[in-house]
């Protein structure tokens, strides 16, 4: 599972749909509104999933089968995503970035519903946090030396034949995932092959559900904390967008994006780990102050002309990706802290709902505004947006109390 899981997060990495993808789109000199509309597209296909999907997997009695084909149909997209970018027109292009991300959206959250069920049926809680944290320290360490090695036998080609050649590596990871589940061990008691169907829950019961948690305080509190994190969750994306569009001619543009979002990887479990032990609501601020300064820093090079390097976007990639990582992580804690363990399952369920129509929303938008105006405009309301968020963690996130953060340690 630690091998099938690096694979994993180097396909994710180096055909990364909010990075590669992106960058992709701009060197083809896409409209800039269509690349920064693919997290729409993205989230809106992984809302889809979410309703249709959930009780067809828990269904399955035996899921590795399912993971394998999952991950080849996954190569096949970027794969000819890539095809289509090297012999495609234009319209063919856009055509095949906006199904191809559609496409990719929906597989990957089916994937990701499944995986936390085969990991729930075979692994122990302690293994399935080991083999997490070892997953992205192998996966973002190969990333490094797999797209710098890339980068210095390509070194003569075309700028898109490069970062083509990056992405097309992320898809033969994903079939090498596939590989590597069809040969693990799967648990499969008799009781669960001969069990029953589970019932699909309707619609109506999801917006009952919906509509019973958002009158109880707790859930109200949650989704306003977990709604002003998404602006702060769009800075990936976008600031790989305003990297792309002054470096999509550079040959080692792509390189450095993917090389700096792996060394984030290794770079916030083990920070986020510790920092949350001290306190979750530390680690909200953190992130997004982290979010904020950097976007700011962003628009202050872009226009004193001071960006004209790769490495100064790379760096600020590499801090929105450690402070996107600490947002979700925190984001779960806090969640477990506050939620009764009676609801959590229908309030993960319909947050998760909300949250992404609201990224749909919020990502058209400053795709809209990026393209009227000026990428830099999208980075900046997302900076004061991250500022905004310090303001609700502050008045929303109680603080720890000291008492507790005693008894925790000397549990500890």
């Amino acid at each position: 599972m630690t091998g099938q899981g690096a694979l994993s997060v180097m396909a994710w990495s180096m055909a990364s749909p909010p990075i590669a993808l992106t960058f992709l789109a701009v060197s083809m000199e896409l409209p800039i509104f269509l690349a920064g509309m693919l997290v729409s597209i993205r989230h809106a296909a992984g809302t889809i999933a979410d309703l249709l999907t959930p009780s067809a997997i828990a269904n399955l009695p035996r899921k590795k089968t399912m993971l394998a084909r999952l991950d080849l149909t996954m190569a096949a997209c970027f794969i000819a995503v890539i095809l289509v970018v090297l012999n495609g027109g234009k319209s063919t292009i856009v055509l095949a970035f906006v199904v191809g991300i559609f496409v990719i959206g929906v597989l990957e959250e089916i994937k990701s519903l499944m995986i936390l069920e085969f990991l729930g049926d075979n692994l122990r809680s302690e293994d399935r946090m080991r083999v997490s944290y070892w997953q992205k320290a192998i996966g973002g360490a190969a990333t490094i030396a797999v797209v710098l090695l890339l980068h210095q036998l390509s070194k003569d080609a075309p700028a898109l034949t490069r970062h083509s050649l990056v992405v097309g590596f992320g898809a033969v990871c994903f079939a090498l995932s596939a590989l590597v589940v069809i040969t693990l061990h799967e648990n499969v008691s008799e009781k669960d092959a001969a069990s029953q169907p589970v019932r699909a829950h309707s619609t109506r019961d999801f917006w009952r559900n919906a509509a019973s948690l958002l009158s109880e305080t707790w859930f109200r509190k949650y989704i306003l904390v977990r709604l002003a994190f998404v602006l702060a969750g769009l800075s990936v994306p976008f600031f790989a967008l305003i990297a792309a569009e002054a470096h999509h001619r550079s040959a080692s543009g792509l390189t450095a994006l993917v090389a700096s979002s792996a060394a984030a990887l290794l770079v916030a479990a083990p920070m986020w780990r510790a920092l949350n032990r001290v306190s979750t609501r530390l680690v909200m601020i953190a992130s997004s102050v982290m979010v904020a300064v950097a976007g700011l820093c962003l628009i202050v090079l872009h226009a004193k002309g001071l960006d004209h390097t790769i490495h100064l976007h790379a760096v600020s990639l590499f801090v929105a990706t450690i402070a996107v990582t600490g947002l979700g992580s925190a984001r779960t804690l806090y969640f477990m802290d506050i939620a009764p363990a009676d609801q959590r399952i229908a309030a993960q369920a319909v947050s998760k709902t909300i949250a992404r129509l609201a990224i749909i929303v919020f990502s058209a938008g400053l795709a809209a505004v990026a393209h009227a105006n000026n990428v830099t405009w999208a980075v900046l309301v997302i900076a004061l947006g991250s500022f905004l968020a310090i303001f609700v963690i502050l008045t929303l996130v109680d603080a720890p109390d000291k008492s507790d953060a005693l008894n925790h340690k000397v549990s500890s």
